[in-house]
């Protein structure tokens, strides 16, 4: 199968992306039996969202077992099969505008896509499964906010798997060993009162070395990773759970539902109600 494959370097600032298509498959089990499906050239960006499972998605020449939770990425140009049986959400979207009139997309080369495996174990089942529904729904309405919310939510996808992955591919330091206690302790004490002197002192450095090691290693500060981990479980906590935003507020470890409310909205340009209210299943 002929693949042409045209790799580009593409920024990360430069995400854009632009569904195409979308559907859920097998949601009702009907199609259990079949076998399996053509070999084919991807010819787009895929994701793939594994409900149900005693299958597989071979990609590139190599077998992947699939189960519930699985999130598969396909990349442009690469030769995939299908085994069902199995239950998923598809999306089809090309990553920047001006590529989604290509036979074959670009295969874009980027430190967070790169960082992505083809078959990922997510850690949220319920979180993912209510984005790619979101997405279907609002592709099959159609409205005239529906691409600004689709594209948030792809991006969402993006985002919530890289840091699932982020351990693996930490930038090449000679500090990477302290950074990871760093972000281990961060990520099981965010509910916490955390001060930059108190996860010094967990990892036995001083605070201004600290800060100074981590910004250099993770191109952040040690409070904006901590600020950004905390969006990203409450964002969590507004999709899955009916708790209230100020139960949510607390439960992330923000020290007040008046905060909380701030931060979220100079990082995602709505409120926690106006973000809960339009990602949610109606």
């Amino acid at each position: 199968m002929k693949k042409n494959r045209v790799i580009k370097d593409i920024d990360t600032n430069l995400f854009s992306p632009v569904l195409l298509r979308t559907y859920a498959y097998n949601l009702n089990k009907r199609d259990w039996g079949r076998g399996k499906f053509p070999i084919r050239l991807v010819e787009t960006y895929e994701f793939e969202f594994i409900i149900e499972s005693e299958g597989y998605m071979n990609l590139e020449g190599k077998r992947y077992p699939l189960k519930p939770g699985d999130l598969c990425l396909r990349r442009p140009s690469e030769v995939t099969m299908g085994e069902p049986p199995y239950s998923c959400y598809m999306i089809s979207f090309a990553l920047t505008p001006d590529t989604v009139g290509e036979k074959v997309q670009p295969y874009y080369l980027n430190e967070i896509l790169d960082a992505l495996p083809p078959v990922l174990s997510t850690k949220n089942q319920k979180y993912y499964e209510l984005i790619f529904q979101k997405i279907l729904e609002q592709y099959i309405k159609n409205e005239p906010s529906s691409v600004l919310l689709i594209r948030s939510l792809i991006l969402e996808i993006i985002y919530a798997a890289y840091q699932e992955v982020k351990f693996d591919y930490l930038p090449s330091s000679a500090y990477v060993r302290i950074i990871k206690n760093a972000i281990h302790y961060i990520e099981n004490h965010y509910t916490e009162r955390l001060t930059l002197e108190k996860i010094a002192d967990e990892i036995n450095l001083s605070p201004s070395h600290f800060q100074r090691i981590f910004k250099k290693t993770m191109n952040m500060s040690p409070n904006d990773y901590l600020t950004n981990y905390r969006l990203m479980k409450a964002k969590e906590l507004l999709l899955i759970s009916n708790d209230s935003i100020t139960d949510i507020s607390f439960l992330c470890g923000f020290e007040s539902n008046a905060y909380f409310s701030y931060v979220f909205k100079s990082h995602m340009l709505m409120t926690p109600s106006t973000y809960r209210k339009s990602h949610q299943k109606p």
